[in-house]
Order: C-alpha cells, then structure tokens, then sequence
C-alpha cells in the first residue's frame, strides 16, 4: 500500500493482530482504512463517528456487514456508559476521533481495564490534549513513529504482554521509549533502532 497520513497506522495494527486475540473492538473515528481492516478481522466492530453527519452516512452506505455497527454520538461518555450498561467488553479501543475527546476516549478505556489502546496522531500532544493522559500502572506506553510523510505517532497502551511489544519490530516504524517524571508529562524520548 502506497503510504499516506491517514494509513501510518496499518502496519502497528497487523503486529497487533498477529500477536493478540482481537475479536472485540470499539473505534472513535472510523476512517476508510482502519474500519475496513477491522471489519475483516473481528467478530464485532462498533464505530463512533463524532464529527460529520456526511461522514457517518457515507460509511454507513459503503460498508455492510454483520459484524460491524456505526453511531453517530460526540460524548464519548455516553457510549462508555451504554457499553457499561450492556456489559460489552472490548479487547481494543481506538482513538481517532474528535480533538477534544481523543484523550477522554484513551482514558475511560484503561479505566475499564480494555488490553489494548490505541492512538492515532500522538505525535500531535497539545493538539488532542495526549498530555492529559493518565495512565495506570498497570498500563505500559509504546509509541511507533513512522519514517515517512510528517512522521505519524502511532502509540499502543497495553496491559498483557508487554514484553513481547518491547520487541516488536515494525517496518517502516522506529519504537520510541517514553520515560515520564509521571503519567502525565512526558520527560524524553529514546528512539531505539
């Protein structure tokens, strides 16, 4: 696949799915690339879209499957709710959706406990507010910055086996060692090759 902006996460969720069970997952901002990818490897794919109504319906007529629900809702709290309510559990959550919410949806995820968390553009922290993280201890930070176009972010918050996401190799990607005063403000960054 041709590299563009909006595809520099694709090759961080193949080693996802090639190291993980991912049959559950719950997407903040379906896009043409990372819906489709999901729709064609998980049981149940539940997407939010925040921002467009024309976006939303777009989707909406394109893509039909069984697996795969879409709801047009700003308040990520509401669907973390109805989830609750339901008790709907996810094996990843991704957050790609609106800017004012991006690092809500990460962190109502990992309140939950949810194994993976993903977020696209981490590279862009004041923008979607990734400083305002919190992440639990339990959680460990791994940040895949692609080599091409303005450098994209690509970071996976994992709770289970972090040990063998510290040795992932990605094409295409360098691994970023994030080492914190605390959770939330990040001190310096390694880029290990």
């Amino acid at each position: 696949m041709e590299f563009d902006n909006y595809s520099s996460h694709l090759l961080v969720f193949e080693k996802i799915f090639e190291t993980f069970e991912v049959k559950n997952v719950l997407e903040f901002g379906p896009g043409k690339y990372s819906t489709a990818f999901f729709v064609n490897k998980c049981k149940s794919v539940v997407s939010i879209e925040q921002d467009s109504q024309q976006w939303y319906e777009k989707l909406k007529s394109e893509i039909n499957s069984p697996n795969w629900n879409i709801t047009f809702q700003y308040d990520p709290q509401v669907i973390f709710r109805q989830s609750d309510a339901e008790h709907k559990k996810f094996d990843l959550v991704f957050s790609d959706g609106s800017n004012q919410t991006r690092n809500l949806v990460a962190n109502m995820a990992m309140q939950r406990n949810v194994p993976l968390v993903v977020l696209h553009d981490a590279e862009k922290i004041w923008y979607y507010k990734w400083n305002l993280l919190d992440i639990p201890v339990n959680y460990c930070r791994f940040d895949f910055r692609h080599k091409k176009g303005v450098k994209k972010v690509t970071t996976v918050l994992a709770n289970k086996l972090v040990d063998v996401i510290e040795k992932w190799e990605i094409p295409e990607h360098d691994r970023i060692l994030q080492a914190y005063s605390s959770p939330r403000q990040p001190v310096f960054q390694i880029v290990i090759s």
